[in-house]
């Protein structure tokens, strides 16, 4: 039971982390710089925790480059779900980002253990797994219908694009646990595991800025929107704390669970506050109504999930 609720715990945490970065995003003016900050204080924590816990900060490096060249890819994705997660939640929000983002996390999932990618173990595709993922697609259908604003043509084609950007954020999602999931067994620790994908993270996150810098000025990695900026509060810079409260739950309990329960719980975490950041409009998001279509078709993800998780 104790596992069950960490599992839930950790779900949570990926959302709410979403939605203090995309408000930390307003004060900072810059997904990337919001993005660095996060890398860096999950970085600091995790080097004091393996100072603290093995007197010493020893990374296998030779080790490590030993593996093929996507064995880095964990940090280059966190880039991209942090990132896309500052863009996609004030679009989309809370509970419609998390969906799509959970869709393409499965369809990409089916795919890499189809392949058996990145070095994941194989699971064949098979009619009842495709079910499952089809269960996903209709739960999510359900969960992101909205009622069209008249005369808005650009508040309909927007949202789309973002939809895009999130289901290519649940592609990162995926493609991180399965090469961090190597990486793991390539170190035996999940905790130098997750500090060298948060230092590839923290480096790629560095050279775009740099980058960027060079070829636009400021104006390059700073938003020029005019809108009101909140003032500065010290939660604005926890996101990298609920990132590791995910990481560190989801290690915790996969053991005791297994994958496919840890993954339920997760969702349940996950779907559950993105419902909840929605409805009370939490850290300044929009609002927008839990509805009777958006508990089925939560339900119906949940279900899908289960399928594939089990069979």
């Amino acid at each position: 039971m104790f596992a069950l609720v960490i599992g839930v715990i950790a779900g949570i945490a990926s959302t709410v982390q979403a939605s203090i970065n995309t408000e930390a995003r307003r004060f900072f003016r810059s997904p990337f710089i919001t993005a660095g900050l996060n890398f860096m204080v999950a970085w600091l924590c995790l080097a004091a925790f393996i100072i603290f816990n093995e007197h010493g900060l020893s990374i296998p490096v030779r080790e490590i480059a030993k593996n093929p060249p996507w064995i880095w890819l964990g940090g280059v994705c966190a880039i991209i779900i942090v990132t896309l997660n500052i863009v996609c939640v004030p679009k989309l929000g809370a509970a419609g980002n998390v969906m799509i983002l959970n869709f393409g996390q499965i369809v990409t999932g089916l795919v890499i253990d189809h392949f058996a990618l990145f070095g994941a173990d194989e699971a064949r595709m098979s009619l009842t797994r495709l079910a499952g993922a089809v269960l996903v697609f209709a739960g999510l259908l359900l969960v992101t219908r909205e009622k069209k604003l008249p005369g808005s043509e650009e508040r309909r084609t927007l949202p789309m694009l973002f939809a895009v950007l999130a289901f290519i954020d649940g592609i990162a999602c995926s493609t991180q646990i399965a090469v961090n999931g190597t990486l793991r067994t390539v170190v035996q620790s999940v905790s130098k595991a997750t500090i060298v994908s948060m230092s590839v993270a923290f480096i790629s996150t560095s050279i775009v800025i740099i980058v960027l810098a060079l070829l636009k000025g400021i104006k390059g990695f700073f938003d020029q929107s005019k809108d009101d900026r909140p003032d500065f509060r010290v939660w604005m810079v926890t996101g990298g704390l609920f990132a590791l409260t995910v990481v560190s739950g989801n290690a915790a309990v996969a053991p005791i669970l297994g994958t496919g329960l840890s993954t339920i719980t997760n969702l349940i975490g996950m779907m559950a506050s993105g419902l909840v950041i929605d409805a009370v409009g939490f850290l300044g998001i929009e609002k927008k109504p839990v509805t009777f279509l958006k508990i089925a078709g939560m339900l119906l993800m949940l279900a899908g999930t289960a399928v594939i998780s089990f069979v």
